[in-house]
């Protein structure tokens, strides 16, 4: 009679749906996608790891667990992995995804302006996408499943300007590339600086970009004009803290450091106390969350969370071991 099956009177019609009405029936999709064998296509855009230690390991691994779990309902997933080295990487896989549209996107878009472009060409096909690392603003995601960026920055801050006096050589260090174009990492840079001036907290901070080197960081100092020595906290906006803990370790130096993330070189440095704290962004509940929130959407029509924001947690030596796995 739901589906309109069979000869049902018209009163005893209205009765039944009003028994559905009162004990507030819904179809059982789940055994509905078993039943019908049908799949649903979701592409997954994400950066490509250049090693197996890197952070974009992590996400991609939820993503799996996450897709492992859903197959029996028909979910597929077809990966594009972009190069982080400049912007054609990306937009080559855009258009991949692009000839054969997918039911949803789950993707990070980590290059700011393409991934806009590419966002609005979803939203005119109407195309859910969900978001993973970071947010865009004057975009549509359905979801946006990552931290605060804004707030990890205004933490790092705090953390690293606890107990010391004005006055202090603060380093706000970005490395990568692309970074122009990369709005999460302006998100951490914007709450660091707003602490210090929210508490009106007189720091002297120096924002330097480097790629991958330490010899790059060298060269970036001395060209400040400032002696290692005297560098009291630096800031990391990303995973790539280990090449700046490693250098100031050679040089026998401990300024404070912070960073992000679980990776095995950063827990090196971490249990060397070369590292002061890791910010642990969570990414495989990110990517797990991330896919599910697009399954929930799609298929089964449920409304999802717009910003899922994970949480921040602060990893110090002391109690790493209850974090290894995150």
């Amino acid at each position: 009679m739901l589906h309109n099956r069979g000869e049902v009177s018209a009163a005893t019609k209205e009765k039944i749906l009003s028994i559905i009405n009162d004990l507030d029936y819904r179809p059982n999709f789940l055994a509905s996608s078993l039943a019908s064998k049908k799949e649903t296509s979701f592409a997954v855009l994400l950066p490509k790891a250049p090693t197996k230690e890197s952070y974009w390991t992590r996400p991609l691994s939820g993503i799996d667990r996450a897709a492992e779990e859903l197959a029996q309902f028909g979910v597929k997933l077809d990966l594009y992995l972009f190069d982080t080295d400049g912007s054609a990487s990306f937009n080559e896989k855009t258009v991949d995804i692009l000839e054969n549209p997918p039911a949803g996107v789950l993707l990070a878009p980590w290059i700011s302006r393409e991934a806009k472009l590419f966002t609005s060409t979803l939203d005119a096909l109407d195309i859910p996408y969900v978001y993973i690392d970071s947010n865009l603003k004057e975009t549509h995601p359905v979801s946006y499943i990552g931290q605060n960026s804004f707030q990890s920055g205004y933490l790092a801050a705090k953390l690293l300007n606890y107990g010391l006096p004005e006055e202090r050589v603060f380093l706000l260090i970005h490395i990568g590339r692309e970074l122009d174009n990369q709005n999460h990492l302006h998100q951490r840079e914007q709450g660091f600086f707003d602490y210090f001036k929210e508490k009106s907290i007189q720091q002297k901070v120096i924002k330097m970009e480097i790629q991958e080197s330490e010899a790059e960081l060298k060269q970036q100092i001395a060209a400040k004009g400032l002696a290692p020595e005297k560098i009291d906290c630096v800031y990391v906006t990303n995973s790539r803290v280990h090449i700046v803990a490693e250098y100031f370790s050679k040089l026998g130096l401990h300024p404070r450091i912070l960073g992000y993330d679980l990776i095995p070189p950063n827990v090196k440095m971490l249990k060397k106390d070369a590292i002061d704290f890791l910010i642990c962004q969570n990414p495989e509940e990110q990517g797990y969350n991330a896919l599910n929130a697009l399954f929930d959407h799609v298929l089964r029509k449920q409304p999802v969370e717009k910003e899922h924001f994970t949480s921040i947690d602060i990893i110090t030596r002391e109690n790493l071991d209850y974090y290894s796995a995150k």
